[in-house]
This record gives C-alpha cells, sequence and structure tokens, in this order.
C-alpha cells in the first residue's frame, strides 16, 4: 500500500468521489463517516490507515450509538468507506462498484439462522417475485439482528414491546413509514411460522397511512431543456437510452434493467417484454428516439460479452444492471446536469412515469390506452394520473345539468 497519511487519502478518495460525479449529499454523508475514521486514527496515535485501523472502525463501539443499538445501515456505510479507502491505496482507483452487503453482518445465533433459513424455505414454496422476497428477508434479517443485540438467542425469547421498539427504530434507520408498509407482510409472514413469536403479530401496525397527494411531474419546459442537453451532452449513449426509455414509455426501472436483447424486434420496430411486477406481457413500439441510442450502444459502448441482457454496467465485472438504484442514479444525473432543479420531488422512474402518464392526459390520450402503455393490472390504477393536470380535472368536472336541460 502507498505511504500516504490517513488525512492524504481521504481528501484523495473525496475528490475521486466527486469525479465520479455523485450527488453533493452523498459526498458529504461519506465526509462524515471518514471524519469517523480519522477520529478513531487519533485515539490510536495513528496518522496511517491499517486494517487494524479499518476493522476497529467496523467494531460494534464504532458502528453503534449506544452499547444497546446496532445499526447495520452505519455498518455498510463504515464497510463503504473501508473499501474506498483500500481500492485507492491499492490501486490508485476508488471501487464504487455494487456489493452485497447481506452476508456482511451476519446473524451469530444458530437458533435465529435457523429460523430465517426456514422462512427462506417458505418463501420458495410460495414461489414469491425476486423483488417481493427479497424485501421481505432483508426485513425479517433487520429484525433478527435487533433481537440479538438485546441478548436474545432465540424467538422464545421475544417480549412485549420487541416489535413495536423495532417498527420505530427501523422507520428512523433505514425505511419511511410508506416504504415500510409494503414489506410488513412479509415480516408477519416470519413471526406467524413460530409458535413463539405468533402472539406478537398483533403489535404489528395494522395499516400504514400512505399519503394521496398531487403525483408531481416535469413540467414540459424542463423536459425541453433535458432533451437539449441530451441532443449536446458526452455521455454514454447507454445512459441516453435509459433515460429516454424511462421518460418515453413510462416503463419500470426493473423492467428498464430486464430487458434482453431477444425481446427488441428490429424488423417490425418494437420491444416486447413481461414485466416483473404485474407478470402481463408488454409490447411497445421501438421509436427512433431511444431505438438510436439503443442501437449507438451495442454498435460502439455494450462490453462484448455473452449475456441475454440489453444494459451492463460500464465497469467490469459487466453485469447486467440489476437494481433500480442503477437506473435512479443515471436518470437523476442526467436531470441535475440539465440544470433542472428537484426542489424536493421525487426523482427516478418514479418521476419519469408521472410525468409520461401526465404528457399523454394532456395530449388527450384516453386513460385505457395510458393504462395499457404503463402495464398497469388494473386499469383504476391510472386514474390517479389525472390529479397532476389541474385543467384536465377541471375539464373532468361536468357541471350539473339545469331545469329543462337536454337528456
Amino acid at each position: 500500500m502507498k505511504q500516504e497519511t490517513l488525512s492524504s487519502v481521504v481528501i484523495g478518495v473525496i475528490k475521486q468521489l466527486r469525479q465520479f460525479r455523485l450527488t453533493e449529499l452523498t459526498v458529504r454523508n461519506y465526509e462524515q463517516y471518514f471524519k469517523r475514521l480519522k477520529s478513531r486514527a487519533v485515539e490510536n496515535n495513528q496518522i496511517y490507515y491499517t486494517p487494524e485501523l479499518g476493522r476497529l472502525f467496523l467494531s460494534k463501539d464504532s458502528v453503534s450509538r449506544t452499547s444497546n443499538e446496532q445499526s447495520h445501515v452505519r455498518y455498510c456505510y463504515c464497510l463503504r468507506c473501508i473499501r474506498l479507502i483500500e481500492s485507492y491505496l491499492r490501486d490508485g482507483q476508488i471501487d464504487i462498484s455494487a456489493t452485497k452487503n447481506k452476508a456482511s453482518y451476519e446473524i451469530k445465533s444458530g437458533s435465529l439462522r435457523a429460523s430465517l433459513k426456514a422462512f427462506s424455505d417458505a418463501m420458495d414454496c410460495k414461489c414469491l417475485k425476486f423483488n417481493t422476497r427479497d424485501g421481505y428477508e432483508r426485513l425479517v434479517k433487520y429484525f433478527l439482528l435487533f433481537i440479538e443485540d438485546k441478548g436474545y438467542a432465540s424467538l422464545a425469547e421475544l417480549q412485549a414491546g420487541d416489535v413495536v421498539c423495532f417498527i420505530a427504530l427501523i422507520c428512523q434507520e433505514h425505511y419511511q413509514p410508506t416504504s415500510l408498509g409494503s414489506h410488513l407482510p412479509g415480516l408477519k409472514m416470519f413471526l406467524d411460522s413460530d409458535e413463539a413469536s405468533r402472539p406478537f403479530i398483533r403489535e404489528l401496525p395494522g395499516k400504514i397511512q400512505k399519503k394521496k397527494a398531487i403525483l408531481e411531474v416535469y413540467s414540459d419546459e424542463e423536459m425541453e431543456r433535458v432533451a437539449e442537453y441530451i441532443g449536446r451532452a458526452d455521455i454514454s449513449s447507454r445512459n441516453k437510452a435509459i433515460y429516454t426509455l424511462a421518460i418515453e414509455t413510462g416503463l419500470r426501472a426493473v423492467d428498464i434493467c430486464g430487458i434482453k436483447l431477444s425481446d427488441i424486434d428490429w424488423e417490425h420496430d418494437r420491444i416486447s417484454i413481461c414485466q416483473e411486477k404485474t407478470g402481463k406481457p408488454l409490447t411497445m413500439p421501438l421509436r427512433e428516439s431511444f431505438g438510436n441510442h439503443i442501437f449507438d450502444y451495442l454498435m460502439n459502448e455494450r462490453p462484448h460479452i455473452d449475456s441475454e441482457h440489453l444494459f451492463l454496467r460500464s465497469h467490469a465485472p459487466y453485469a447486467p444492471l440489476s437494481t433500480h438504484a442503477a437506473c435512479y442514479r443515471i436518470i437523476s444525473e442526467i436531470i441535475a446536469d440539465a440544470g433542472i432543479k428537484q426542489n424536493g420531488r421525487i426523482s427516478g422512474t418514479r418521476m419519469t412515469r408521472h410525468t409520461m402518464a401526465s404528457r399523454q392526459l394532456r395530449k388527450g390520450v384516453p386513460l385505457p390506452v395510458i393504462s395499457q402503455s404503463l402495464g398497469h393490472a388494473n386499469p383504476n390504477s391510472t386514474m390517479r394520473y389525472i390529479s397532476t393536470d389541474n385543467e384536465r380535472l377541471a375539464g373532468l368536472a361536468l357541471p350539473l345539468p339545469g331545469k329543462g336541460s337536454a337528456r
């Protein structure tokens, strides 16, 4: 490893994080963790990074706010910081590629591990979709880590209030209350699978109220600015294709990542997929706008590896894009670089999906057609997009007929 002081290494790592065009909020978050690492080094009279310092930084005392509360989220951030530093010292370049953090903070109790394994096997039998299963298993693992940190070695040691405390903590540490609601059925399924934990199902909230707000969209002026930026910007064809697909088709991130080479019918100018969320087939026209970007990507950028997926990571290992975060980052960076301010609005494919539906609605496209384009399993789901356009709402509010009106 290079002989650079820890302070010098941190400066180099932060500089490269900004070169990778991470958001300023993300960079500042890393800076806070690096500040903690440097404090740990001062406590141990060290001015250079060593593997021993890394292990101390990942210890329970460093990761936890108190002796009773370990945070898997903070542990992953600390682990990420160590990985950035070690890759910088080893190669002169930070490694920001995706990693699987599930195994980095393991359950020690054999009984609790067995409970998680039994739950995983039960989900196999139910043939749950990957994203559903992954969300359920992650929440259950957080719960088991929580009770293990309380000193429990099995579900038989659960006490009244434990589930309530866990829900309060996980909302503070990792989930927004509304997003937690989609994963709670998994925790309920887990608690119900064991006689010892079944009584504690009553501590789960019956329903987490979702906010019914007017959906946010990008304005036509903002979309024109982004289109102008994409036309002149020196960014990859892959990223242009992903953004244009998202804004013009309203595809979900999971479906964009899941597009296979065989799904594209160049002869008949169409793309046919099976939607991950609904399991329903969806065929859409291969428009020139994103079709040209896809073609340029295939001809000039896509790594020459044997993969059936269209979109691959741009750095080795060249695995398929597989997470919502990948699309979120690509779309968010394009929007930001085009000079569009989010101003607290959502981003990623949720925003492009809302915008696509709203624009079609304003053009007079019938709701059933929009519903089909979005791949809604329930056509009524599309009704919420009416709330994005006040003029359209006014048009739908028909006046009451007066006396003598024709019927």
